[in-house]
C-alpha cells in the first residue's frame, strides 16, 4: 500500500482510496484574508493543516502570520502533527517554530529546496514531504525518520513516484514502500489518539459541570 501524504487527486485509474473517517482542517494562507471560524475541538481531526506562509498569496504577511500562529496554538493544544505550506518564508517558518517549541511534528509539503535549506529545516526539527518536483541532492540527503511523499497536484500515480525516489536512494520500492507505512503511523496514529483523548476529557468536564449544576 502506497501512502501519499498528499494529494489533490485522491481517484486515479488504478488506484483505491482507503477512508478511514478522520480528515484534516487548516486555514491556507491564499484563504487567510478571508472570514473564518476556529474549530472548537479536535473531533476526529488527524493534523492541522494545510496553512502556512505565502508571499504569493494576496493577505499581507502580519495578518497570513497571525492566522497560521493561531492553527498552531491549536495543534500545540491538540496535540497534533501540523501540515505547512510555505513559498518564499522558509526563514520566517523557521523562526515561527524555533519560538514556539512544538513537540508536535511539523511536516513541510512540496519541497523542492536546496540540501543547505534541508539542512536549515532537519536542525529545527521539521518532516519533509517530497513530490515529483524534488532536487535530487535534498532527496538523498533527508533521513527516512524525516521524509514523506506526496503527488500534491500532479496527476501521475504515486506508485511510479516511489519508484522514482526508490530509484534516486538506492532502495526498492518494497523497502521505501513499508518506511513510509510505518512513518505515517508513527507520525500521525499517536497523535490521533492524543486528541481523542483531550475531547474525551473535554466531554467529561462538560458532563460534570451540568451534573454539579443539576445538583445545586
Amino acid at each position: 500500500m502506497y501512502i501519499d501524504f498528499h494529494t489533490h487527486h485522491p481517484s486515479r485509474e488504478g488506484e483505491r482510496v482507503i477512508l478511514d473517517g478522520r480528515d484534516t482542517w487548516g486555514i491556507h494562507p491564499w484563504q487567510a484574508h478571508l472570514p473564518h471560524t476556529l474549530p472548537h475541538g479536535p473531533g476526529t481531526l488527524l493534523a492541522i493543516g494545510e496553512c502556512g506562509l505565502d508571499t504569493h498569496a494576496p493577505a499581507p504577511m502580519p495578518t497570513q502570520t497571525d492566522v497560521l500562529r493561531a492553527q498552531l496554538r491549536l495543534a500545540q493544544e491538540w496535540r497534533l502533527p501540523v501540515i505547512l505550506h510555505c513559498v518564499k518564508c522558509l526563514d520566517a517558518l523557521l523562526a515561527l517554530r524555533k519560538a514556539m517549541k512544538p513537540r508536535e511534528p511539523w511536516i513541510l509539503h512540496g519541497f523542492r529546496g536546496k540540501p543547505q535549506q534541508l539542512r536549515s529545516l532537519l536542525d529545527t526539527g521539521f518532516h519533509v514531504s517530497f513530490g515529483f518536483r524534488l532536487n535530487p541532492e535534498s532527496l538523498v540527503a533527508c533521513p527516512t525518520e524525516r521524509l514523506l511523499l506526496e503527488t500534491d497536484e500532479d496527476t501521475r500515480p504515486v506508485g511510479l513516484l516511489y519508484q522514482e525516489v526508490a530509484r534516486l536512494r538506492g532502495v526498492s520500492t518494497e523497502s521505501l514502500e513499508a518506511d513510509m507505512q510505518e512513518q505515517f503511523q508513527r507520525l500521525f496514529a499517536r497523535h490521533a489518539r492524543h486528541a481523542q483523548a483531550h475531547q474525551q476529557d473535554n466531554s467529561g468536564d462538560r458532563q460534570s459541570k451540568k451534573e454539579r449544576a443539576h445538583e445545586e
